[in-house]
């Protein structure tokens, strides 16, 4: 999905692109949030996850092209679970609207029969979600458009359903240090074990602990850059980098290019 989707999300950094409902009370267990984004200019956008699983519906346009490490085009929408790398969204013009599910780190597990079989972290919307998706697009607003996910959702849901609480907890405790946190140190926090704490996050993210948390501090340390002018060494340390070099080397992997790179 855009970065600034997850910058706005995550990092709290205001967008007027981004704008965001919460689901049903049913859903909180499962559920983040509904997200909309609005594309404001000509430009390429850096694609990135934040580790948690999403749907993702284009409400007003046909397909996506991804260029980068994953190169394809997506039609109607897609999932994405995991952790993306130099990866980018072509061709995306002014005024075309995306609408994101976000889901709790463990909260895609209730749609597996309904989704994509795939270890890949990009994958095609399914043909059997398109009524779904010609609902929402007939919806309107987004009041409406959440209105129509939430009785969907509700329906393969069970009730009460209250999720892997432990690792909930773990996913938050690391968004909310910007992922400036050791393993160990969650693991000591919730009183489990390394192998529970990895197991479980395979699991449900598709990714170990460590590399959720690097990602999450990477895109912490990604929106500083993009806030206005500031020395890299401050940013790099500021943001739980050994340096520099450390950081500009984590950018060049989720990004392809350097900080002082055009934006």
């Amino acid at each position: 999905m855009p970065v600034d989707i997850l910058a706005h999300l995550i990092c709290h950094q205001p967008s007027a692109a981004v704008r965001s409902l919460p689901p049903s009370s049913a859903l909180l267990r499962v559920v983040e949030c509904y997200c909309w984004y609005t594309q404001l200019h000509n430009r390429k956008i850096l694609a990135a996850l934040d580790g948690q699983p999403a749907l993702v519906f284009l409400l007003n346009r046909r397909s996506v092209q991804f260029t980068g490490r994953h190169n394809f085009t997506i039609s109607e929408g897609f999932f994405c679970s995991g952790i993306l790398e130099n990866t980018y969204l072509e061709d995306i013009t002014p005024g075309a609207r995306l609408l994101v599910v976000k889901f709790t780190a463990d909260g895609w597990a209730w749609l597996k029969p309904l989704l994509p079989q795939t270890d890949a972290p990009l994958a095609p919307l399914p043909a059997t979600w398109r009524p779904l998706l010609q609902e929402i697009r007939a919806a309107g607003s987004p009041q409406r458009q959440s209105g129509v996910l939430n009785a969907f959702l509700e329906r393969w849901i069970p009730r009460n359903v209250m999720g892997n609480y432990l690792l909930q907890t773990a996913a938050m405790m690391i968004r909310q240090c910007g992922g400036k946190i050791a393993v160990a140190d969650i693991c000591e926090a919730l009183k489990v074990n390394y192998k529970w704490l990895e197991r479980n996050f395979r699991m449900s993210t598709g990714v170990t602990p460590k590399h959720y948390i690097s990602n999450i501090r990477f895109l912490h340390a990604w929106s500083d850059v993009h806030k206005a002018a500031q020395p890299l060494t401050g940013i790099a340390l500021d943001n739980g980098y050994y340096d520099q070099n450390h950081f500009i080397k984590a950018y060049k992997k989720y990004t392809g290019s350097v900080p002082s790179a055009p934006k």
